[in-house]
């Protein structure tokens, strides 16, 4: 008669998955309040072993932040440029080689641009423009360094300007060199103040000047306001200031052709303006946003190099504290390891004890230097021209970088206290 196999009594019901979460969830806020009663015995100690954290965090944090506001105002005056827009300049914008090469360039004629205007098969529009700091008067008030712009109507065109109130000048008022005036912001209300301006007249290197519209404001970047204009009729530019003003051609580009292809097309028609022969270089330059922001990633990324660099030092610093002052304190609680351990306490808890402690000591690092570097990225956004903005980026990569360490650098210690033999813990005096 065949014998009923007996299987081994059940170690007991399997617990759920929401028990086990609750279990885990206990264990977590009970080693991290264990943690903090550990590190408020001994505050001197944890305050000098959190600093390299500190510092590296505040590093991140603050640079970053300087780093996004620059980011944001670059792409500001980059939209003020026009999408589609090509300028062709004496100089180019990124110079490489020898100043003084591009400086003893030919100055750009009105009647070159006026010859492109007729060869240019792709071109939106074309505007000429020219430029000189100037005080822009009414009343006996004046506003200094203001730039007095030079332009045609195509001009919002070929560039991210817009009007706020009024109007720009027509083709009309341009070719019969009107006296009309387009204003920035602020000389309108520096001139005005709480009278209407439009309608208005001011004076510019004494010629009066009627006020036909106010430009819509821009702001200030890296400390010059993009607010203080004066635009006017190009040939009311050139009655003002003389000829002795290289200008810059604007060209917007139709949509669906490559602004690259545009720019060879360009460069060959300039060439054949310029009267240049197959084996003369280019006497003038074909720019466009992309080398701007080119050279413009190229410095911003060697600066991330350099916070990368000196983050991770102030980092490796605090982690090689971390790990000392926790193996201290290994030393220091060998005996209460080994009560524990008689008590039941599986090496893993010990272990996710230690860690814990690492982690926390860490975080309250990474905590301070997150505040820390948001209040030097506000200092220097008040008090400085660089723009600084606190991203959600710089605050996650700081706290990360901190946590990172704090687990890297706490492992050895939290394994070597979950080592120890309990026989010879309690022994430990």
């Amino acid at each position: 008669m065949a014998r009923a196999v007996q299987r081994p009594p059940s170690a007991g019901p399997r617990r759920s998955p929401l028990a086990w979460l609750r279990a885990s969830f206990y264990g977590v806020t009970t080693g991290i309040d264990v943690a903090l009663r550990a590190l408020l015995a001994n505050k001197l100690r944890a305050a000098l072993t959190t600093l390299g954290i500190v510092i590296g965090v505040t590093t991140v944090t603050g640079i970053l932040s300087i780093i996004h506001g620059l980011d944001a105002g670059v792409e500001k005056q980059m939209a003020l440029m026009g999408v589609r827009s090509l300028y062709i300049s004496k100089h180019p914008w990124v110079m490489r080689g020898d100043w003084h090469k591009y400086h003893n360039r030919p100055d750009l004629q009105e009647w070159q641009y006026r010859r492109l205007r007729e060869l240019l098969p792709f071109a939106d529009a074309l505007a000429p423009s020219a430029g000189e700091g100037g005080k822009v008067e009414r009343r006996g008030v004046q506003v200094t360094d203001v730039e007095v712009r030079g332009t045609n109507a195509e001009f919002l065109q070929t560039t991210g300007f817009s009007v706020d109130r009024g109007r720009f000048f027509s083709a009309v008022d341009a070719d019969l060199e009107r006296p009309y005036v387009v204003l920035g912001p602020d000389v309108a209300r520096q001139l005005f103040q709480r009278e209407e301006p439009l309608g208005g007249w001011v004076i510019i290197r004494g010629m009066p000047f009627q006020v036909i519209g106010i430009l819509k404001a821009q702001g200030s970047f890296l400390g010059r306001s993009r607010d203080a204009t004066a635009t006017i009729p190009f040939g009311c530019f050139r009655r003002l200031f003389g000829f002795r003003h290289s200008m810059e051609i604007a060209v917007s580009v139709m949509p669906g052709l490559s602004l690259d292809d545009a720019a060879l097309e360009l460069q060959g028609l300039m060439r054949r303006v310029r009267g240049l022969r197959p084996a003369q270089e280019d006497d003038f330059s074909v720019n466009q946003q992309k080398q701007l922001s080119e050279m413009y990633d190229n410095i911003t990324g060697t600066l991330f190099l350099v916070i990368v660099v000196v983050a991770l030092i102030s980092l490796l610093v605090g982690g090689i504290g971390i790990m000392n002052i926790m193996l201290v304190s290994v030393t220091e609680r060998t005996r209460e390891i080994g009560v524990r351990k008689a008590l039941g306490a599986r090496r893993r808890t010990i272990m996710m004890q230690f860690l814990l402690e690492s982690l926390v000591l860490s975080g309250l690092g990474g905590l301070i230097g997150l505040a820390a570097g948001t209040g030097v990225a506000y200092v220097v956004d008040a008090v400085s021209p660089l723009p600084a903005q606190v991203s959600t980026a710089a605050a996650v990569a700081g706290l990360g970088f901190s946590a990172v360490v704090g687990i890297f650098f706490g492992l050895y210690p939290a394994w070597r206290a979950s080592r120890l033999d309990p026989i010879a813990a309690l022994r430990y005096e």
